[in-house]
């Protein structure tokens, strides 16, 4: 057998000069170049189990170089840029590899174990590339140098601080050996650590499963005594109404003199009992009102509310309240032609009910000064305030003030007691209207309420809004005749914008296609079983990624499908239209839903579409 030999070739300017070549003749060369492998990583400053893999792979391409193609060579470079890389190319002048797509996808079954020698060194390195002919076959081996390992030596040091003697086979077999035993070693340590890792996370898993229960297990307890506490709120104030009214009649019917005439500690006193009776009263009147929105049984009356109505009565209501004299209320009225013009789509009654609380403080919280009650419009709101010269609200407090019962501490909080209620309410009863309450507040200066609640959208002009109004329309898609016809009914008391129908979503397709409507009312079964996907394809026509959706469904719709929905921009709306055996609540909260859908696009009690459409 011919010896083993290396073959060093010292550095110059050209990069394709190997640091290194072993000749593939013996079945001894590719232990050598195993062990030529393991020396150039271990100078080039790889940890010990890289180089036992850059090791074993070029063993690997090695042996079968020698075994199929009868020898070779492994020539060894040393890369330095752009990336300093450990760069092995086997070459055998063989027959080449007919079976390597095979090989590459798990399919080959070998005898001898070529496949698995070649998958194995493709695992081993961060590059393989395998190039083969009837000519030969060509491996590229890489590894990249950690960045962490300063200076690369030139090649002259690599080869001079190799070792110029290479061990024979049996000290090749015990450094193997060696390699072998500490891989293991470290598998064992490394499979111990992982059991304990995952007995671990085992127990951590049985930890969250618990907190998950005790968590379900304290949220249902809060939801139950959350409804307890609404409950009891509401019968008792239920309960306490009748005797308060009865209490506030009759006080003033004493006070009236209709059972006779009353001397001045009788007035005195009665007068007293009224007063109570009446602070008790406005407080059992919030805590039933705090209970409804709680529960989610607030009803909404939407109409167009006038402003200037609005602020009026308000001004004619306190003015017989006012008892300080050195307190003027002023309430600013909208002015000009266009006075009366100024309207806000919302609940008439809690708009009241929220701007009576904002002044009623105003004027509790005010020795000297005044209290300016104004609106106007700004953007697409209308916002409300009320500004007042009285004590203010320091910094620290106004978290408090907000908070149900939260009351601060002072020499006229001593004199007018309230409930802690009023602002709390406020807030409550504006979210429940789509706006939203702040305030601004100065110790000493006073302090400024503000309600913002959405305005009605599009002014009302003659021609134009008559010709918007001819090419805008509502399309609803339903394959159940009797619910179109109760749809129809419904939304016909709530716009005078035409209404067209389809009976299929071809139809539907089509008439969205010829003209886009304002708004589609969708039935979820008419969209058929691939309800998403059709929904997804109106959505992806860049003319109705805008289109507002309203889908209609009688069947209970999952969180994950409403989290979909969401993502589509898409609304949905109980079916009940027509059913005599809902309750009137029921009704009333899907008319308020349709009519709020409506409203978003400028369809609502309106001859007129949107100025966009």
């Amino acid at each position: 057998m011919t010896p083993p030999c290396w073959l060093p070739d010292l550095p110059n300017s050209s990069p394709q000069n190997a640091l290194l070549t072993v000749r593939l003749i013996g079945e001894s060369d590719f232990v050598l170049s195993r062990q030529r492998a393991k020396q150039i990583a271990a100078l080039l400053g790889f940890e010990n189990q890289d180089q036992t893999r850059i090791a074993t792979a070029v063993s690997e391409i090695a042996r079968n170089a020698y075994e199929y193609a009868g020898g070779g060579r492994a020539e060894f470079f040393v890369d330095r840029s752009p990336q300093p890389q450990l760069r092995i190319v086997i070459s055998d002048k063989g027959k080449g590899i007919d079976a390597l797509e095979s090989i590459y996808d798990g399919t080959y079954t070998s005898a001898s174990g070529m496949g698995l020698g070649i998958m194995g060194a493709r695992r081993l390195l961060d590059s393989f590339d395998l190039k083969t002919s009837p000519q030969g076959t060509v491996a590229t081996l890489i590894k990249r140098i950690p960045e962490n390992k300063g200076r690369i030596p030139s090649d002259a040091e690599l080869v001079e601080r190799l070792p110029q003697r290479h061990s024979d086979s049996r000290a090749a077999m015990a450094d193997q050996n060696h390699e072998l035993m500490t891989l293991l070693a470290d598998l064992r340590l490394r499979e111990s650590e992982l059991t304990h890792l995952n007995q671990e996370l085992e127990e951590t898993n049985r930890g969250v499963l618990v907190l998950y229960a005790e968590l379900e297990d304290k949220s249902l307890a809060v939801q139950h005594a959350s409804e307890m506490k609404t409950r009891f709120l509401s019968g008792v104030t239920h309960e306490l109404r009748t005797p308060l009214n009865s209490i506030v009649s009759l006080s003033r019917l004493l006070l009236h003199r209709v059972d006779g005439e009353l001397n001045a500690e009788q007035e005195k006193q009665v007068g007293f009992i009224l007063r109570s009776a009446q602070t008790l009263s406005d407080m059992v009147n919030d805590l039933l009102d705090m209970a409804k929105i709680e529960a989610g049984k607030t009803s909404v009356k939407l109409s167009d509310v006038n402003v200037h109505d609005t602020l009026a009565g308000l001004r004619g209501m306190f003015r017989s309240f006012i008892t300080n004299p050195g307190v003027d209320l002023v309430v600013v009225l909208p002015e000009g032609p266009d006075a009366h013009s100024l309207v806000v789509h919302t609940d008439e009654g809690k708009l009241a009910q929220i701007l009576r609380n904002f002044i009623s403080n105003a004027l509790k919280y005010t020795s000297e000064g005044r209290v300016v009650v104004k609106a106007e419009r700004v953007e697409d709101n209308i916002v409300f305030s009320v500004a007042d010269t009285g004590i203010g609200i320091a910094p620290e407090h106004h978290e408090l003030v907000m908070q149900e019962w939260g009351q601060v501490e002072s020499a006229m909080q001593n004199r007018h007691k309230g409930s802690g209620l009023g602002l709390p309410l406020s807030r409550s009863l504006a979210e429940v209207l789509g706006g939203s309450i702040h305030f601004t507040s100065t110790p000493g200066v006073g302090s400024t309420f503000y309600l913002t609640l959405p305005a009605q959208p599009a002014e009302r002009k003659g021609s134009d809004s008559n010709r918007r109004a001819a090419s805008v329309h509502i399309l609803m898609a339903d394959d159940d005749e009797v619910a179109r016809y109760l749809l129809r009914r419904r939304l016909s008391t709530l716009t005078t914008a035409p209404i067209y129908e389809a009976t299929t979503i071809a139809e539907c397709l089509q008439a969205i296609t010829r003209s886009r409507p304002a708004i589609l009312f969708l039935d979820f079964v008419t969209a058929g079983p691939r309800g998403f996907d059709v929904l997804h394809r109106i959505r992806e026509q860049t003319a109705n990624q805008q289109l507002p959706i309203v889908l209609l469904t009688a069947r209970t719709i999952t969180p994950s499908e409403y989290s979909e929905l969401e993502s589509l921009g898409i609304q949905v709306i109980s079916k009940r239209l027509g059913d005599t055996d809902s309750n009137q609540q029921d009704q009333d909260e899907q008319r308020q839903q349709i009519e709020r859908a409506l409203l978003q696009v400028g369809l609502s009690n309106m001859h007129e579409g949107p100025v966009n459409s």
